[in-house]
C-alpha cells in the first residue's frame, strides 16, 4: 500500500521518524524485565470463561457436577470431603449403588488416565527431554496437587473424544468439559511465597495443559458442522485468546518462583537447526514500516499499539525461522501484546488483521497436532475475505509461508500444499 500524504511536509515526516525511534528505545527497556512487565491487574480477575460457542450452544450446558470424581477436590491442594471429615463417613455410610457409582467414577479417572500416559502426554511434548517430564514427572506431581490431576484428566477425556465416533464423543467431552471447570477453579491467582516450589511446578504444568485444551475443545465436531452450525472463526478465536491470555500471565508468573532443576527441559529446551530461510526481519520492518504510514495517514492511528504488538511478535517469528518449536513459544505473544490491541482486532481494524495474519502462521506450524488443527489456517482465510484489496497485499508473506491462496475475486478460498515447509 502506498501512503496518500501528498501534504505531509518534510518535518512531518522527521518528527515520524524520531516517533519511532523512541518507540523502539521505550520496547527494548520494557523488554528488560520481561516477565515483570506483564499486566499485573490481569492477575486479580477470575479467568474469564470463554463461551466456546458452538459446542455450549450444540450440546447444551456443560454441568462441572455431572462427572466430578469424589475422590478430586477443587482447589491446587486439599483433601476430597469424605477424607476431611470422618464425621460425615459415619453419618452416612455408603451404600451399594454408591459404591457402585464412585467405582465406576474412579475406573473412568483410570481410564483416563492411562490414556494420558500412554498417548496424549505427547500433545505437550516437544521433544524427546521433554516426553519423560509429561509423561512421568507431571502425573507424579498431579498425585499432590488435584487441580492439576483435573487438567491431565480433562485433556485426556478431550484427545479420546477427539479419536471417538459420534456416538461416544459426548460422554468424553461432558467429563472433559466438567474436569476443566474443576481445574480452571483450582488454579492459584495470587501466589504464595511460602508455598512450596513444587505448587508453583503444578501451576505452570496445569496453565499449559488448559491452554491446549482451549484450542483443541473448539476443534471438536467442527468437522461435522454445517455451514449454519459453523460459528465466526474470529469471535471464537477471540473467546480462546483471552484465556490463553490469562493462563500465559499465570504461567509466567509461576515461572519465577521455579528454580530447581526437575522442569528444566521445558524452560530451556535444545536449540534448534534452521529450518527456513529467515525472514523474520524483513518481515517485521514490512510491518513496522506499514504502521510508520498508517500513523501519517491517519491522526487517530494507535502506533504504539501496533508497535508493541508487531515488536512481541517479531521474537516469535525469529524463534519459529530458527527451528523452534511452537509449542514453546508460540502463546506468549497473546499475553505480552497490550489489552487495547484486542479491542482493535475485535473492532476488525484492518491493520490489526494484518498483523494477526502473521501470527497464524506460528499456528499453523502446530497444525499436525490435534489439539490446534487447521486453526492458522482458518483465521488467514477469514481475514482474507474481511480485508479490502488494498490491504490484502499486506499479507503476501503469510499466504506463501502457509499456502493458503487467497483468490482476488470470489469469495471461495482453497488451500494448496505449503511451499518450502
Amino acid at each position: 500500500m502506498q501512503p496518500c500524504d501528498s501534504t505531509s511536509s518534510w518535518s512531518n515526516k522527521r518528527r515520524h521518524t524520531s516517533m519511532k525511534s523512541d518507540r523502539r528505545v521505550r520496547y527494548k527497556e520494557q523488554s528488560l524485565t520481561c516477565v515483570h512487565f506483564l499486566d499485573r491487574n490481569m492477575l486479580s480477575h477470575y479467568p474469564p470463561r470463554p463461551r466456546l460457542t458452538r459446542l455450549d450452544n450444540k450440546y447444551g450446558s456443560f454441568l462441572p457436577s455431572s462427572s466430578i470424581s469424589p475422590s478430586s477436590p477443587n482447589p491446587m491442594t486439599g483433601s476430597s470431603p469424605s477424607q476431611s471429615n470422618p464425621q460425615l463417613r459415619q453419618e452416612h455410610p455408603p451404600t451399594c449403588l454408591a459404591t457402585h457409582v464412585e467405582e465406576t467414577l474412579h475406573l473412568k479417572d483410570l481410564e483416563l488416565m492411562i490414556h494420558w500416559c500412554t498417548t496424549t502426554y505427547k500433545s505437550m511434548a516437544g521433544d524427546t527431554a521433554s516426553e519423560q517430564i509429561w509423561q512421568i514427572t507431571i502425573p507424579q506431581l498431579s498425585l499432590r496437587y488435584p487441580a492439576l490431576r483435573q487438567g491431565i484428566l480433562a485433556l485426556s477425556a478431550l484427545h479420546l473424544a477427539s479419536t471417538s465416533t459420534s456416538s461416544r464423543r459426548w460422554p468424553y467431552l461432558e467429563t472433559a468439559r466438567s474436569y476443566q471447570a474443576q481445574a480452571l477453579a483450582g488454579i492459584h491467582i495470587e501466589a504464595n511465597e511460602n508455598a512450596p516450589e513444587a505448587e508453583s511446578q503444578a501451576t505452570f504444568a496445569l496453565c499449559c495443559i488448559m491452554i491446549v485444551f482451549t484450542f483443541g475443545f473448539c476443534q471438536i465436531d467442527s468437522e461435522n458442522d454445517s455451514d449454519e452450525e459453523l460459528p465466526d472463526v474470529l469471535n471464537e478465536f477471540f473467546e480462546v485468546f483471552q484465556l490463553t491470555r490469562w493462563l500465559v500471565s499465570i504461567l509466567l508468573t509461576s515461572m519465577e518462583r521455579i528454580t530447581t532443576g526437575d522442569l528444566d527441559p521445558l524452560f530451556h529446551p535444545e536449540d534448534p537447526l534452521p529450518t527456513m530461510p529467515d525472514m523474520s526481519r524483513l518481515v517485521v520492518l514490512s510491518l513496522q514500516r506499514q504502521n510508520d504510514i498508517e500513523a501519517m495517514r491517519d491522526a487517530t492511528h494507535q502506533t504504539d499499539l501496533y508497535d508493541s504488538a508487531i515488536e512481541h511478535l517479531s521474537h516469535a517469528l525469529e524463534q519459529l525461522m530458527k527451528g523452534g518449536e511452537p509449542k514453546v513459544f508460540a502463546f506468549w505473544w497473546s499475553s505480552r501484546i497490550p489489552a487495547e490491541f484486542l479491542d482493535l482486532l475485535e473492532a476488525r481494524r484492518p491493520f490489526a488483521l494484518v498483523v494477526l495474519a502473521h501470527y497464524s502462521v506460528i499456528l499453523h506450524h502446530l497444525r499436525g497436532s490435534w489439539w490446534m488443527g487447521d486453526w492458522g489456517n482458518r483465521i488467514l482465510q477469514e481475514i482474507g475475505d474481511i480485508l479490502e484489496p488494498e490491504w490484502q497485499d499486506l499479507i503476501n508473506w503469510p499466504i506463501d509461508a502457509t499456502g493458503c491462496f487467497l483468490p482476488r475475486t470470489g469469495a471461495c478460498v482453497r488451500v494448496v500444499s505449503p511451499l518450502s515447509f
